[in-house]
């Protein structure tokens, strides 16, 4: 202390003052650790990380299932410190149903979910205001252009009959993976883009492989969502295969920029896409004089991204999901090709509307969902307030996340949860389906998935077809794994080959 005195003497620097200056950043100091303990004590239970990284050093790939095991220890609903940020996890329904209808918790991250890669948001990655308007003229657009309605059946419909001829390969061996992946795009693209691709058009073929690389990515972006200040340390020395992720979020940015221009220079005053409308949208606005940030054509992209690769990445991984299962119960895809039977035959095509009378189909579907998982969590929510989970505060800005697969294999719910059994979604005497309210695939509350409507035409109407004019097989012997991999989605790591069979009309 006298050193200190002594240096400070030659500036001139009195005592009092220097007292004063140190009381002052001793009263700072302990009113941050008060306020840092009482943080910590208001927060749910959970295990201690380390300085700085927090918990994120012992978490591994299947970040799902270290989440669940850390319920079973912490309670259904507890907290980790994960970098800078708290963040609480929900794993049971009574919470999670409670959470999803809280509207403090319906906030995104201040950061970006892939940090350094992409500048501008998407309407999905927005909070209050700008997300709500958004996500109502998304809607808007949407429905106009013909999701829910007949028209986009009939579209998915003809986009199904040309899926279907690139799986005649005379009993031959087909790379599913990709053939499904080109033909959920098409959908995205008729009502983002107002038309479709031939099936080994390029740029198709592009799109689908950025889409994949770009969901399989996801790991390194929750990494860098949770340590911002590592993003430099990653794009300078191009880490977790950078180079490649951003050349694809190029490909996709290219190409929807290149749709976009068309659609500019094209001009038209009809709605036939989700383009024309936000551009509509947004010379609206520019003629009533309303200059928002939040409507321009960086987001317009960025919005288009995000249902292309979400409408693609989880319908795809689905129908994986429905794949492994058919061949490996065999027993049940003969009972759905009983029920298509009787409900429908093998001349006409099925209707949407028949899934009203195929009890089993539809649980088959429900069971897919429910043991694939393919969103085996949500991502990440904000709470823009002070609020609860059940007895548990939950601080301004904590950062929350629902592990839906921890609500997916609960045997409280599900009767031998690991077992994959469609009849559990049937009544007793099997003639009628029953989905519970806690199988959410596509989440719940306002923040849930917009494009869950086409997802489930999609699923019923391609299983169904399929089915229809196909047995599904591997070669014999083959061993059928359930392993997964995850990333945007949790897709099967190793899909088998796929033999598919022509059904003859004697059959």
């Amino acid at each position: 202390m006298q050193k200190v005195m002594s240096l400070l003497d030659n500036f001139q620097v009195s005592e009092p003052l220097v007292n004063a200056l140190i009381g002052i950043a001793l009263f700072w100091l302990v009113k941050y650790l008060f306020n840092t303990i009482k943080r910590i004590r208001s927060l749910p239970p959970g295990p201690w990380g380390l300085p700085i990284v927090g918990y994120l050093p012992f978490l591994g790939d299947h970040v799902y299932l270290q989440f669940d095991q850390l319920s079973k220890k912490y309670g259904p609903v507890y907290c980790l410190k994960l970098g800078s940020f708290d963040v609480v996890f929900v794993c049971d329904w009574p919470h999670m149903k409670e959470a999803v209808s809280n509207d403090a918790l319906l906030a995104r991250p201040h950061a970006a979910f892939f940090p350094g890669a992409v500048d501008d948001r998407s309407f999905g990655e927005m909070s209050g205001n700008p997300w709500r308007e958004h996500r109502r003229l998304s809607l808007h657009i949407l429905r106009d252009v013909g999701l829910g309605t007949s028209t986009l059946e009939t579209l998915v419909k003809e986009e199904i009959d040309q899926f279907l001829t690139t799986l005649d390969n005379d009993g031959k061996p087909v790379d599913f993976k990709k053939k499904i992946s080109h033909s959920i795009v098409n959908n995205i693209s008729i009502l983002l883009f107002g038309h479709k691709y031939d099936h080994d058009d390029p740029a198709a073929i592009a799109i689908s492989a950025a889409n994949e690389e770009i969901g399989s990515s996801l790991n390194f972006a929750g990494v860098m969502a949770f340590l911002p200040w590592l993003t430099t340390i990653v794009f300078k020395f191009k880490l977790f295969n950078l180079a490649k992720v951003l050349k694809c979020f190029q490909i996709v940015d290219s190409h929807i920029q290149d749709e976009i221009d068309k659609h500019q220079e094209k001009n038209s005053q009809e709605v036939v896409d989700y383009i024309d409308g936000y551009l509509a949208e947004m010379k609206r606005r520019e003629k009533q004089t309303k200059v928002d940030d939040n409507f321009s054509i960086d987001i317009l992209r960025r919005n288009a991204a995000s249902f292309y690769g979400a409408g693609t990445e989880t319908v795809a991984s689905t129908m994986e999901w429905v794949m492994i299962y058919l061949v490996k119960y065999p027993e049940y895809q003969d009972k759905i090709r009983s029920e298509i039977a009787d409900v429908i035959g093998f001349e006409r095509r099925p209707d949407f509307v028949d899934r009203n009378r195929m009890p089993f189909t539809m649980a088959f579907i429900h069971e897919a969902h429910r043991i694939g998982s393919v969103v085996a969590n949500n991502l990440l929510r904000r709470a823009s307030s002070d609020t609860k989970i059940g007895n548990h505060n939950i601080p301004k800005d904590s950062l929350v996340i629902f592990n839906f697969w921890s609500i997916n294999r609960d045997p409280k719910l599900w009767p031998n949860p690991n077992k994959f059994d469609p009849t559990r979604f049937l009544t007793e005497d099997g003639t009628k389906v029953v989905k519970p309210p806690y199988l959410i695939p596509f989440g719940a509350g306002k923040r849930n998935c917009p494009g869950e409507s086409l997802a489930n035409v999609e699923l019923f109407l391609y299983i169904v077809c399929i089915i229809q004019k196909y047995r599904v097989k591997v070669k014999p012997g083959t061993e059928i794994s359930t392993e997964a991999s995850f990333g945007l989605s949790r897709r099967p790591s190793e899909l088998p080959t796929l033999i598919f069979e022509k059904i003859s009309n004697s059959d």
